[in-house]
C-alpha cells in the first residue's frame, strides 16, 4: 500500500515537473515553426496527444522541422533518463529549464531587434516625409518671394529710370550755376589782382618820384616857411596834459623848445611823477639825469635808472632829495655802491619798491635798505652776489622787513641755510619769493625758510635741479600758493604734483617747464584744480595725448587762458582737437616745435577763442595756415616754418585781418609779396618781426611802411639784401616806430643806422656776419630747444 502511494505521488510529482517544460516547449515550437499560425499548431498537437496515456511514446519529430530535428531531440533527451533515480531527473529537470530559458531569452533578443529595426523603419521614414515636407514648404516661400521681389524690382526699375532723368535734369542746372559761381570767382580774382598791382605799381613811382626828387631839388627851391598855428596852445591846460602825458621822455626834452606855452607845459610837475630813463639809456647823460631830477624832485614818485651805465653819483645823489619817492629802479647800474645806497635810503624813506639787480652791493646796502625803508614791500637782488647771509642779520634784529612782501634773489648762489633763517624769521608778510637759477639751492634751504612761514602765495625755482619730492610736499603743505613755477628738475615725480595739487586749491599759475617727472598721471592732478588760468608744460616730453585729455575734462577747462606744450613730441593732432573745442576761454596757445602738429590740427582751431597762436618749427605748410578763418587772432608766430611761402602767408592775412603781431622769422621761402600782402591786408600792425629772411629787399621795407602806419617794433636782422634805402622808408613811421632790430644786416652802413636812432627809442645795429645757421640747407633745419637765457627773456618780454 505504501509503495503504491509512493509510485503514486512520484507519478503526480513527475506530471507537476513535467507540465511546465512541456508548456514551454509546445510554445517555443509554435513561435519557431508557425510562428505566423500558432494556434493552429497548438490544436495539431493536443489532437496529436489524444489517446496517449504515456508521453513518451509520442513522435514528437512530426512537429519539428529537420532544420531543427537536433534541437528537438536534443530537449527531448530528459525522456530516456532513467525515472528510478529521483536526483538524476531533478538535474535533468534544471538543465532543461535552463535550455528553455536560454532559449526563450533568445527568442525575445530576435523579437527585441526586429521591433526596434521596424521602429528605426518608422522613424527613418518620419524624418524622410518631414524633409520632403520642409523642401516643400521652402519651395513654396520661394515663389512667393520670387513674386513680390519681380514686383519690387519693377518698382526699382521705374523709380531708377525716373531718378536718372531727375539727375540729368539737375546736374545740367548745377553746371550752370557752377559756371556762373567760377565767372564770379575768377572775376573777383582778377579784379583783386589788379588791385594788387596797380597798388604796387604806385609804391614803387612813388618811391621813383621820392627819390628823384631827391636828387633835383635845390636849396633855392625850397618854400619860405609859413606861419603855424599852435593848435595845443589854445587848449585848456588839464587836456594839453593829456597829450603830452602819451609822450616819452626824449619828446618832452625835444617839445619843451618849440614854444615858451610847450616849455610851461612840459615844466609842469606833473608830467614827471613817473620818470623813465631805461627808455633812453643810449643817449641819456649825467647832466641830463641831474638836471632832471634837481628841478622836480619834489614830484618824483617812481624812477627808471635800468641800464644807465652813465650816471654818476653827481646825478644820483638827487635822487635821495626825492622825499616822495615810492618805486626805484637801479638795476644794471654798475656805479651803484654802498655809500650811495646808504645816502638814497636816508633821504627815501617812503620807498615802497626797490630794484637792485645786476649791482655790486654787499652786506651794508642791505642793512642800510632794511633799517632805513620800513615800509619796503619789494626788494630785487637778482644777480647780486657779493653780499652774503650775514647781510640779512638785520632783518631778524630789527623791524625793517616787516612789510616786506616780494623778495628776489635770483643767480644768488651764495645763500646758504642760515641767510634763508635770517629772512623767515624777520619777513613775516612775505607772499612772494623769487629763486630762480640757483643750482645750489636744496630742499634744507626751503624747509629753513617755510619753517615760520605760511603767508606765501608765489614760489619761483627756475633752474634748480637739486630740489626734490620732499622739499614741493612742505611746499605746498606750508604755502597757500596761488602761482608756481619750477623748470629744469628732474628729481621731482608724479607724487610731488599729488601732494601740490591736493593741497594748493587755490593755485591759478602753475609753470613746468623741462620737468621730466611730469607724466600724463601728473596732469591728471593738474586736471583737478579748479581756478587754474596760466599752465606751461613746455620740453615735458612725457606729456601725451592722454594727459590733454585730462586737463581738457577738468575743473579748470573754462577758466584755462594760457597753456604751453611746446617740444610735446606725444602731442597729437587729437590733443589740439580737444583744446579747441573744451577750453573756452583759451587766449595764448603754444605749440612750437611740436613734430606732429599737421595742418589737420589748424584746422581744428577755427571756432575757438584763441587769440594768440606760436606755431615756430612746427610742420605746417600753406594748406594749414589757408584754414584758419575762423579764428580772431591777433598774434602769430610761424618762425621757422620753413615749407610756409608767399601765398600762404597772403592766405592767412586775407583771413586775419586783424592781426596785431607777426613772426615770420627764419622762412626762407617767403619774398618781398608776403610783405606786400601783410601791409595790404594787416593796416593795424604794431610788430612785426622778419629776421633772417634772406629774400626780402628793400621793396619789403617799402611796402610795410606804406601799409602798416602804427607799426611800432619791427625786426629786419641778418637780412643780408637791405641797404640804407630801407632806413630811408623806415623814417616815414618813425615815430609811432619805437623799436627796431638791424644786426647782422651788411649791406645796411653805420651812417645810416645812427641817424634812424635819433628817431626810435630802443635800438640795435651790428654789421657782423649773419649767424651760423643763416646759410645752412633748408632740408637740414632742425629744431633746438631753448636755453635757459631764452626762456629769460621770453618772459620778460611778457611781462
Amino acid at each position: 500500500m505504501a509503495a503504491a502511494d509512493t509510485d503514486r505521488s512520484l507519478k503526480m510529482s513527475e506530471i507537476k515537473q513535467c507540465l511546465p517544460q512541456m508548456s514551454k516547449a509546445l510554445l517555443s515550437a509554435a513561435c519557431l515553426i508557425c510562428p505566423n499560425e500558432p494556434v493552429e499548431f497548438l490544436q495539431r498537437v493536443l489532437i496529436a496527444f489524444q489517446g496517449h496515456d504515456n508521453l513518451q511514446t509520442v513522435d514528437w519529430q512530426k512537429f519539428v522541422d529537420y532544420v531543427n530535428e537536433s534541437i528537438t531531440k536534443d530537449s527531448l533527451k530528459f525522456k530516456a533518463v532513467d525515472t528510478s533515480s529521483q536526483s538524476a531527473q531533478m538535474e535533468l529537470y534544471c538543465q532543461m529549464e535552463k535550455a528553455a530559458s536560454c532559449y526563450v531569452r533568445h527568442l525575445l533578443g530576435a523579437c527585441f531587434r526586429a521591433w526596434k529595426k521596424f521602429i528605426q523603419q518608422r522613424k527613418e521614414e518620419a524624418i524622410k516625409t518631414a524633409l520632403q515636407m520642409e523642401v516643400a514648404k521652402a519651395h513654396a516661400e520661394k515663389r512667393c518671394r520670387n513674386a513680390a521681389f519681380i514686383e519690387w524690382l519693377n518698382f526699382v526699375r521705374v523709380f531708377k529710370t525716373r531718378r536718372a532723368n531727375f539727375i540729368v535734369k539737375l546736374q545740367s542746372l548745377v553746371n550752370k550755376i557752377r559756371i556762373k559761381h567760377y565767372i564770379t570767382s575768377w572775376y573777383s580774382a582778377t579784379m583783386d589782382s589788379k588791385r594788387h598791382k596797380e597798388y604796387f605799381k604806385k609804391l614803387e613811382a612813388n618811391v621813383k618820384e621820392l627819390d628823384g626828387k631827391g636828387k633835383s631839388q635845390r636849396p633855392s627851391m625850397v618854400l619860405p616857411p609859413q606861419k603855424r598855428f599852435d593848435g595845443i596852445a589854445e587848449l585848456p591846460h588839464h587836456l594839453s596834459l593829456k597829450i603830452f602825458q602819451y609822450l616819452g621822455l626824449r619828446d618832452w626834452l625835444n617839445c619843451s623848445e618849440v614854444s615858451n606855452t610847450w616849455k610851461s607845459i612840459v615844466h609842469s610837475g606833473t608830467l614827471w611823477s613817473q620818470i623813465d630813463f631805461s627808455v633812453g639809456k643810449d643817449w641819456v647823460t649825467d647832466t641830463i639825469v641831474q638836471k632832471i631830477l634837481k628841478s622836480y624832485r619834489p614830484f618824483v614818485t617812481h624812477l627808471n635808472l635800468r641800464g644807465c651805465q652813465s650816471t654818476k653819483w653827481s646825478s644820483l645823489k638827487y635822487i635821495s632829495e626825492c622825499k616822495n619817492l615810492q618805486e626805484l629802479n637801479l638795476s644794471e647800474c654798475l656805479a651803484i655802491s654802498d655809500m650811495m645806497i646808504q645816502r638814497i635810503t636816508e633821504g627815501c624813506q617812503c620807498l615802497l619798491y626797490l630794484n637792485l639787480s645786476y649791482t655790486l652791493i654787499t652786506n651794508q646796502s642791505l642793512r642800510a635798505i632794511i633799517s632805513n625803508c620800513r615800509s619796503l614791500q619789494y626788494l630785487g637782488l637778482a644777480h647780486c652776489c657779493r653780499f652774503t647771509d650775514e647781510g640779512f642779520l638785520t632783518l631778524a634784529t630789527e623791524e625793517g622787513g616787516r612789510n616786506l612782501m616780494h623778495l628776489d634773489l635770483t643767480g644768488c648762489i651764495q645763500m646758504t641755510p642760515k641767510g634763508f633763517e635770517y629772512i623767515s624769521a624777520g619777513c613775516p608778510s612775505l607772499k612772494e619769493v623769487v629763486m630762480n637759477d640757483m643750482p645750489s639751492l636744496s630742499d634744507t634751504c626751503l624747509l629753513v625758510l617755510l619753517s615760520k612761514r605760511c603767508t606765501l602765495s608765489s614760489i619761483s625755482l627756475l633752474g634748480c635741479p637739486l630740489l626734490s619730492n620732499i622739499a614741493l610736499k612742505i611746499i605746498a603743505k606750508v604755502a597757500n600758493l596761488k602761482s608756481f613755477s619750477i623748470e629744469g628738475n628732474y628729481q621731482v615725480t608724479e607724487a610731488s604734483w599729488e601732494v601740490l595739487c591736493g593741497f594748493s586749491t587755490a593755485l591759478s599759475k602753475l609753470h613746468v617747464v623741462d620737468c621730466n617727472g611730469m607724466t600724463d598721471e601728473g596732469m591728471k592732478y593738474v586736471s583737478s584744480l579748479r581756478h587754474l588760468n596760466y599752465l606751461d608744460i613746455s620740453l615735458c616730453s612725457r606729456v601725451s595725448d592722454v594727459g590733454i585729455k585730462w586737463l581738457t575734462e577738468g575743473s579748470s577747462a573754462n577758466k584755462l587762458q594760457h597753456l604751453g606744450i611746446s617740444q610735446c613730441g606725444l602731442i597729437t593732432e587729437f590733443s589740439i582737437k580737444r583744446i579747441a573745442r573744451r577750453l573756452q576761454k583759451l587766449f595764448h596757445l603754444n605749440l612750437s616745435y611740436c613734430e606732429k602738429v599737421t595742418d589737420q590740427a589748424l584746422d581744428y582751431l577755427n571756432g575757438s577763442s584763441i587769440q594768440s597762436l606760436d606755431l615756430t618749427g612746427c610742420n605746417i605748410r600753406d594748406q594749414g595756415l589757408d584754414s584758419l578763418k575762423k579764428i580772431q587772432l591777433k598774434k602769430i608766430v610761424v618762425a621757422k616754418c620753413i615749407f610756409i611761402t608767399d601765398m600762404g602767408i597772403e592766405k592767412l592775412c586775407d583771413n586775419m585781418r586783424d592781426l596785431e603781431h607777426i613772426d615770420i622769422s627764419q622762412c626762407p621761402a617767403l619774398t618781398d609779396a608776403a610783405i606786400g600782402a601783410i601791409s595790404l591786408y594787416c593796416r593795424s600792425l604794431l610788430r612785426m618781426k622778419m629776421a633772417a629772411c634772406p629774400q626780402m629787399t628793400d621793396m619789403a621795407i617799402v611796402y610795410l611802411t606804406t601799409g602798416c602806419q602804427y607799426l611800432l617794433e619791427l625786426d629786419v636782422s641778418d637780412c643780408r639784401l637791405l641797404t640804407d634805402r630801407s632806413l630811408k622808408s623806415l623814417k616815414k613811421i618813425s615815430p609811432p616806430l619805437n623799436t627796431i632790430r638791424i644786426n647782422n644786416c651788411t649791406g645796411i652802413s653805420w651812417e645810416a643806422a645812427v641817424k634812424l636812432q635819433k628817431r626810435v627809442s630802443h635800438w640795435e645795429y651790428s654789421s657782423d656776419r649773419p649767424s651760423t645757421w643763416f646759410d645752412c640747407n633748408v632740408h637740414k633745419f632742425t629744431m633746438a630747444p631753448k636755453d635757459n637765457d631764452a626762456w629769460m627773456r621770453e618772459r620778460d618780454l611778457c611781462a
